[in-house]
């Protein structure tokens, strides 16, 4: 049986057929696609498929990536499918166009919107964050997030200034609707939800702590010099390593915001993964004097301990309270495991990162004083949750020191 005969009886024949019609015409050759592999589950929100490049051309191989939905309708704006599926598009499309060296994603070529579909670089043989992070060899997992750390300075410095071309490709791909994430309504509603559950601890919130929390939103909503590309959600998941390079992925929550929503995500133990724990102190601030040596290339302002600093703790304020606002109400009916870690653990644990932080730096005296009250509060109320562990990586690294 052929390769072809093979992908039409999988499925996958109309999207290859698809993809051949628009990696032709975008590549200027002919394209024949053929021996299919799968590199996602069933039940998947998205199929990603490896097909090989039968007419021989370069490159030989090729990434498809379209979303899994019974009802797919382009059209529909209010789909969270079509959305993030969108934003994945774009982000992909766009930091294509951006030149940093080496790049920071794979490249993008083509993709079908009335079908779902986009084409990418094939990265070829690869591990993610996630492998050496739940290793047993420090060395290795800390040049993998150094390399991380170098990336992302690298793709914020490169798409500062560069947000009308993005907002174009947003409308050029889907006019019906933006696709720029309400990052500041989203906040304000989980600061509100974060308040209630507060009443309900009887942990007072007072005025201050209220001027304190406008600071932090209007950090996020108005970034200033640091307004830049954001992924929104570097996760070790979503990070590819090759030989000495990082990738990221996966663009579905990628906008133009603060950049330091990106940067923090070792310190705050990466808010919005499955595959959160602890890093070293020395390491975080390892990776993000590395970051900022290539954020300051195009952000000049960052070179300013005042300016980085404030803006620091103002986004690890964020982050605090944006997982709060999310977790906080149903940790305290019932604890759960998610990934790696308990929900209890890691609200713990970014407590004392953020307090660890501000009072360093002596910022936010009423965000510091609230979260002093509601550690002491919520390790009164749990105290069977156990402390958020290192990454195995580090945990067992012991000997050397790294691990404290």
């Amino acid at each position: 049986m052929s390769s072809r005969e093979t992908d039409n009886q999988s499925g996958f024949a109309p999207i290859l057929t698809a993809a051949e019609q628009t990696l032709s015409k975008t590549l200027g050759r002919p394209v024949r696609l053929g021996e299919t592999t799968p590199l996602t589950e069933k039940g998947r929100r998205n199929v990603v498929l490896r097909c090989r490049d039968l007419s021989g051309g370069s490159p030989a191989s090729f990434i498809i990536k379209q979303v899994a939905t019974e009802h797919y309708d382009p059209r529909d704006t209010a789909s969270w499918d079509v959305r993030r599926f969108f934003s994945d598009w774009v982000g992909a499309e766009f930091l294509s166009t951006i030149p940093t060296v080496p790049r920071s994603s794979p490249r993008f070529y083509a993709g079908d919107r009335s079908l779902g579909f986009f084409v990418l670089e094939d990265l070829g043989p690869h591990r993610s964050l996630v492998e050496p992070l739940l290793g047993e060899e420090a060395t290795s997992a800390a040049t993998a997030l150094l390399t991380l750390a170098t990336c992302l300075g690298k793709l914020h410095a490169a798409t500062l200034g560069q947000s009308a071309r993005f907002e174009s490709l947003c409308r050029d791909l889907h006019p019906e609707a933006g696709l720029l994430a309400p990052s500041g309504a989203e906040f304000h509603e989980r600061a509100r939800r974060l308040q209630a559950a507060l009443e309900r601890l009887e942990v007072r919130v007072d005025a201050s702590f209220r001027r304190e929390l406008e600071t932090v939103s209007g950090t996020i909503e108005r970034p200033g010099p640091f307004f830049t590309y954001v992924h929104g959600d570097p996760c070790p998941d979503n990070i590819f390593l090759t030989g000495e390079q990082a990738y990221l992925i996966d663009f579905e929550f990628g906008r133009f915001g603060h950049a330091l929503i990106d940067a923090t995500y070792g310190r705050m133990m990466f808010p919005t993964c499955w595959c959160a724990n602890r890093l070293p102190g020395a390491l975080i601030s390892r990776m993000e004097s590395a970051y900022r040596a290539e954020l300051v290339k195009g952000c000049p302002e960052a070179q300013d301990d005042r300016v980085f600093e404030t803006a620091l703790v103002r986004v690890c304020a964020f982050w605090l309270l944006n997982t709060l606002g999310w977790h906080l109400d149903g940790a305290l009916r019932e604890d759960r495991t998610w990934g790696i870690a308990t929900v209890r653990s890691r609200l713990l644990g970014r407590l004392e990162a953020f307090l660890a932080l501000a009072g360093a730096l002596t910022q936010l005296p009423a965000v510091q004083g609230l979260a002093e009250r509601l550690l002491e509060v919520l390790g009164e109320r749990w105290p069977e949750a156990p402390p958020l562990p290192l990454y195995p990586a580090f945990a067992t690294d012991r000997a050397s020191g790294q691990s404290r």
